[in-house]
């Protein structure tokens, strides 16, 4: 099936999920508002994809909405690795994944959309917040500000330095460089991955990483031990998936994260088995990447969610409980469980908890319209996203008064699940915003509007628009006209 996104078509293949669908609709729509109410973030299209680059230091940021949309839909073709974000500085890759905090946090088996959205945000401001950068693209941007950086723990080091030129001086074959290696010492050791590449000296490169990896468990060389997992997947691919269950349980979330991703079991049976044994803390940074992975096995999903029933009812801790529980609730009806939870959190909670939670009885019409007179937008928007995954009430009555009720931000972010919807009843509810006094409500208003291309009233709608006050509804209104002539809609 085609999905039509602000960011170009996207092949959903049959096996994904609807709610999944629908969330990364979500998501998109999120970085489509994020850009068009910014004045930094500008669309281009590369290599047939639209992305959205801005300057950030000197130096060209790019993001792949659409690509991120691609990994949430299991494409493993986008040129980005599990779990890193779509994103470029002045055209090469950078490393951005998820911190322990996003992942713990995530309800829907890590949304790479959601996880764009975020950082399109922010990046709205002119001078992103440093404190609050990923480690990896803070230091491509700011290298002043990041000394080290998350792969570059040891930073400058004269002993690294001599080795190098050494290597270089002394080395021309990969028997020299084996001759080389052979006489370090355990300290020099934990420097020459920077220099030994596998391709030009494989034999050397594997009996290194094979020397590195025999240590054991060690903190001092985090580094060294990934280089050494990624240098014997590169030349001994089944030795190294072996390897990698024991390393699920290493002291470094870096190398356990690295076990857990790359794992490829024999059988669900072993998948179980496998992952299954992360489970046991909680506290644990890979927990959730342990429950991704899972994911990936329809059949376990069943004794997954037992598993995680428990560990909820055995748990004290809140924070955990709280992040668990809408996870759950995706998979499996928490109603009850959810409504206990309600009277405990506090409103501060509120917010991120009702955004990710799904519910299935009409007793949430009540509790909304009641966390409603709270106020806050946050809060609002997540009611939106909340009363959509909901049909078991009729939810008009509440997306009408919070039409009326609230911010231009909660306003656009229920139209597109109004236009989603499709009846008449949501196409009026949309063309009552576009009379707003605020611009981006009204475009956005017009432009969704233009998505009910077979409703009786669209035309008439939109040649109002070409009549607004706002000079950029105007041109947008006779631009969706175009596209209709375009498209044989009116004559």
């Amino acid at each position: 099936m085609a999905l039509a996104t602000p960011f170009g078509s996207l092949h959903v293949p049959h096996s994904v999920p609807e709610k999944r669908v629908s969330a990364v609709e979500r998501a998109l729509e999120w970085c489509n508002t994020i850009v068009t109410d910014s004045s930094l973030w500008q669309p281009r299209t590369i290599r047939k994809h639209i992305a959205v680059e801005r300057s950030v230091n000197g130096k060209l940021v790019t993001i792949y909405p659409i690509l991120a949309a691609k990994q949430d839909f299991g494409d493993d073709k986008t040129g980005f690795s599990r779990h890193h974000l779509p994103v470029m500085v002045n055209g090469k890759p950078v490393c951005v994944v998820p911190s322990l905090e996003m992942t713990g946090q995530e309800k829907s088996a890590l949304l790479h959309t959601d996880l764009v959205a975020s950082l399109l945000q922010l990046f709205y401001a002119e001078h992103p917040p440093l404190k609050d950068l990923p480690g990896t693209l803070g230091k491509a941007l700011y290298p002043k500000a990041f000394p080290g950086g998350r792969y570059d723990v040891l930073g400058h080091h004269p002993e690294r330095e001599r080795l190098r030129n050494q290597f270089y001086q002394e080395v021309t074959t990969d028997d020299d460089a084996l001759a080389f290696i052979v006489n370090l010492d355990e300290p020099s050791l934990i420097h020459c991955h920077h220099f030994l590449n596998h391709l030009s000296y494989p034999k050397c490169a594997q009996f290194t990483a094979e020397r590195i990896l025999d240590q054991g468990f060690s903190r001092h060389n985090l580094e060294g031990t990934l280089w050494a997992l990624q240098t014997m997947d590169a030349l001994e691919p089944k030795r190294h998936n072996d390897s990698l269950p024991r390393f699920m349980h290493h002291p470094g979330d870096d190398v356990a994260s690295h076990a857990i991703e790359n794992y490829q079991p024999a059988s669900d049976v072993d998948a179980w088995n496998v992952f299954s044994s992360v489970l046991d803390n909680a506290d644990n940074a890979t927990f959730w990447i342990a429950i991704t992975r899972l994911l990936e096995y329809p059949k376990l999903l069943e004794q997954l969610l037992d598993t995680c029933q428990e560990l909820y009812d055995q748990s004290d801790d809140h924070d955990f409980r709280r992040t668990l529980l809408p996870w759950m609730s995706t998979h499996r009806n928490m109603d009850e469980t959810i409504q206990v939870m309600l009277e405990v959190l506090e409103s501060h909670e509120l917010p991120m908890f009702i955004h990710e939670i799904t519910t299935y009885g009409n007793w949430f019409e009540n509790v909304a319209f009641e966390m409603m007179d709270y106020g806050s937008n946050r809060l609002k928007c997540s009611i939106v996203a909340a009363s959509v995954m909901n049909t078991s009430f009729d939810r008009f009555p509440l997306w009408e008064q919070l039409l009326q009720r609230s911010s231009g931000t909660v306003i656009t972010s229920l139209i597109p699940y109004l236009a989603h919807i499709g009846t008449d009843r949501a196409f009026r509810l949309i063309e009552a915003q576009t009379n707003h006094d605020l611009r981006f409500v009204c475009r956005r208003a017009y432009i969704q509007i233009a998505s009910f291309k077979t409703h009786p009233r669209t035309s008439e709608v939109l040649r109002q628009g070409t009549k607004s006050a706002f000079k950029g509804v105007r041109l947008e209104c006779e631009r969706q006209l175009r596209l209709r002539r375009n498209e044989g809609l009116d004559r």
